[in-house]
């Protein structure tokens, strides 16, 4: 546990700081050079179209509701993708085992094209 320090001490802080004086001079386009690295910085944290996303999602999805419905398109997009593809594949299977079926049963018929 942090002990109160006696306010002698921040009385001589203010003391010096109020002493203390500089007399260096600023160098030569100090103000410009300043606003040039102002400017730098502002050009190059330009948003990304990825960063714009990322933002738009970083603020939706503390949300529960629209956390659950982010998930839940999310899946429903997933399972439909599944899906697609595993027909596709599962027809693709079905087409060469009757042609396989077809060849076995007749080995001259000439497969199909």
């Amino acid at each position: 546990m942090k002990t109160h320090e006696p306010d002698n001490r921040d009385d001589t802080l203010r003391k010096v700081l109020k002493e203390w004086r500089t007399d260096a001079a600023l160098p030569p386009c100090f103000q410009e050079n300043v606003w040039q690295r102002i400017e730098r910085t502002q050009v190059s944290s330009a948003p990304s179209m990825l960063g714009a996303i990322a933002r738009w999602i970083g603020t939706l999805l503390p949300r529960p509701a629209m956390a659950v419905a982010y998930v839940a398109v999310l899946l429903v997009v997933g399972a439909t993708v599944g899906w697609t593809q595993g027909h596709q594949a599962n027809a693709r299977v079905k087409s060469e085992l009757g042609e396989r079926y077809v060849h076995e049963l007749d080995p001259y018929q000439a497969p199909r094209q």
